[in-house]
């Protein structure tokens, strides 16, 4: 794998600015007819509380209440094979296995920002499951949402603070191989929940949870209010829900800034004076204790669904996600070697 991955293949930072309902609406590639779980629409397992790629008023509100990036494209695709589109909501944790369930398929197709790893990739293909990864639409950078008068640039700044983040997300991973690669321990929860225990290589012996009263420069990992990541940019604005106060909020950076200037708009909302939030600390992910990658964003499909994969690849290939590139980035990321190349048989 390269190491100068960030040249050869750009690495592109989705802006808040970006239409996505905009993209053309030509025809997907279908080699056969796409057969969906319900006839003539397009099923979708989202997730309410991630804005800007989906978020909704409720878990439950109908599908024309629901909006994002994700919610767009995919509704762009399913108009261009003349489906209906339809949510099925779901929380973020294993939304990915959700389509691939051999006996219980929720949805045909997972989205809302699914980092598309090698762990997931395993787990959509184990025992019960066929699930399929898309090619990937969109490269992401982590980052975290930091007080106006806050900063950080690295995980050692998250020491003593609390760092709120999506449960199970990449956020997540890439927070605890960062802080097990330091020697920085989570602070011990009074639930009993180890953020970091469910990933790969973070054996809890090798990666313990510490009493702040032992160890003040642990660090509180907590997960976002109402299971809303709106809810955990107010906080870390205005201070709130303290133990210890909120510090940052780690998430994508095209999440991070849609959130820094406004425009997500979810269940909570902030007072942007005096402490407005800022995007902080543009970094890859970790996929290990070694090394950043630039992560990409695919969608879960059920791999049964004649057509449906094909179909959608074809459609990531000319509409794609573009915004500004990224600044650069040390150490530079690494390509990720379980992500396909475009699908060539494609109509131009």
């Amino acid at each position: 794998m390269s190491k100068g991955f960030r040249r050869s293949v750009p690495l592109f930072v989705l802006t808040a600015a970006l239409a996505v309902s905009a993209l053309a609406c030509t025809r997907a590639y279908a080699p056969t007819p796409i057969q969906t779980l319900k006839p003539g629409v397009l099923q979708v397992c989202l997730y309410w509380g991630f804005a800007p790629f989906a978020s909704a008023p409720t878990p439950t509100s109908p599908t024309s209440d629901w909006q994002g990036w994700d919610v767009d494209y995919l509704k762009a695709f399913a108009a261009a094979n003349s489906l209906g589109f339809e949510v099925v909501p779901k929380d973020f944790d294993g939304i990915w296995l959700q389509p691939g369930s051999k006996d219980h398929p929720s949805c045909d197709i997972a989205g809302t920002g699914i980092s598309d790893t090698a762990d997931r990739r395993k787990a959509t293909s184990q025992d019960g499951q066929d699930g399929a990864w898309s090619n990937t639409y969109y490269h992401v950078l982590r980052a975290f949402l930091v007080r106006k008068d806050d900063n950080i640039t690295k995980v050692e700044d998250l020491r003593g603070t609390k760092a709120i983040v999506t449960q199970g997300s990449t956020a997540n991973i890439d927070l605890c191989y960062r802080m097990n690669q330091k020697g920085i321990h989570p602070c011990v929860k009074t639930d009993g929940d180890h953020p970091c225990s469910s990933f790969p290589g973070l054996s809890l012996s090798e990666f313990p949870e510490t009493a702040r009263e032992t160890d003040p420069t642990c660090v509180y990992i907590d997960y976002p209010r109402e299971k809303d990541e709106t809810c955990a940019g107010a906080d870390v604005a205005a201070g709130t829900n303290k133990y210890p106060d909120p510090f940052a909020y780690g998430g994508g950076y095209g999440s991070i800034k849609s959130l820094a200037d406004g425009s997500s708009k979810g269940k909570c909302t902030f007072d942007t004076a005096p402490l407005a939030p800022n995007p902080a600390w543009p970094h890859c992910n970790m996929v290990d204790k070694e090394n950043a990658y630039a992560e990409p964003f695919s969608f879960v499909v059920r791999a049964k669904d004649t057509g449906l994969l094909k179909a959608l690849n074809c459609y990531i290939n000319s509409h794609k996600y573009e915004g500004q590139l990224p600044p650069d980035l040390d150490p530079p990321c690494v390509k990720p070697p379980w992500t396909p190349d475009p699908d060539t048989d494609c109509p131009q």
